[in-house]
């Protein structure tokens, strides 16, 4: 069996890169049916497949905090480039754009009497525009992780998307604690799995998970800080 090399600039990362497939039939459609069509006018069909397509490319994940999403119903669509922008301008063609969408959660928004500390993701994002992009490798692989589960980045800008815009760092949904849980759970299961085994069987245990998220994009909630970890047990800068 020939070994599996990975490098830094593979699809592994600390967040979950996105990856658009062909949009929804319906969408099109109504897009090309439509004069004007804009997404503040989308029948209920295309934004029930499309919210049902990016649960499905996304593995079920919040494509900002990477909550678990339990249906395509829970599915919140965002545009990556706001509807309505702080400058003003308006592209109603853009807005239909299935490439820019993101599936998100709800961001504790659906609480009542929630404060707007407590909502996170695009509840809490307004219409503020974000420098780190979901789309980008090379945008997503400035995002960190610190031991205690916060995500933090030395770019300040994009530092300021996850603290500021998208409060990712959210106390009152325990999001932090809910990360470093996640990788604890990695860590403790490896450890059992590899009991009394040696090093050489631990290395290939962190190789085989490694893969589950990087080939097989076979995501768990919170993975992202246990991509990060696996890469600096896995020496791949």
């Amino acid at each position: 069996m020939g070994v599996i090399r990975f490098r830094k600039d593979a699809e592994g990362s600390g967040v979950i890169l996105i990856q658009r497939g062909k949009e929804p039939d319906s969408l099109l459609k109504y897009r090309k049916s439509t004069p004007g069509a804009c997404y503040e006018e989308l029948p209920a069909k295309p934004r029930e497949d499309i919210r049902s397509q990016m649960w499905e490319e996304q593995r079920g994940l919040c494509a900002y905090c990477m909550r678990k999403l339990d249906s395509y119903q829970a599915v919140r669509i965002e545009h990556y480039l706001a509807r309505n922008p702080e400058d003003g301008e308006y592209d109603a063609a853009s807005t239909l754009d299935y490439k820019h969408m993101l599936g998100v959660c709800y961001g504790n928004s659906l609480q009542p009497d929630v404060r707007e500390e407590d909502r996170t993701c695009d509840a809490h994002r307004g219409r503020t525009k974000l420098t780190v992009n979901p789309y980008e490798l090379s945008s997503i692989r400035k995002i960190h992780y610190t031991r205690n589960g916060y995500i933090t980045s030395d770019d300040e800008d994009i530092k300021r998307d996850v603290d500021e815009t998208l409060n990712l760092n959210c106390i009152a949904l325990s999001l932090p604690e809910s990360r470093k849980g996640a990788l604890e759970r990695t860590q403790r299961e490896l450890r059992e799995m590899c009991k009394n085994k040696g090093h050489d069987a631990y290395v290939r245990a962190l190789r085989s998970r490694y893969k589950r998220y990087v080939v097989d994009r076979a995501y768990t909630p919170y993975c992202g800080i246990v991509i990060e970890w696996l890469e600096k047990e896995l020496g791949i800068n």
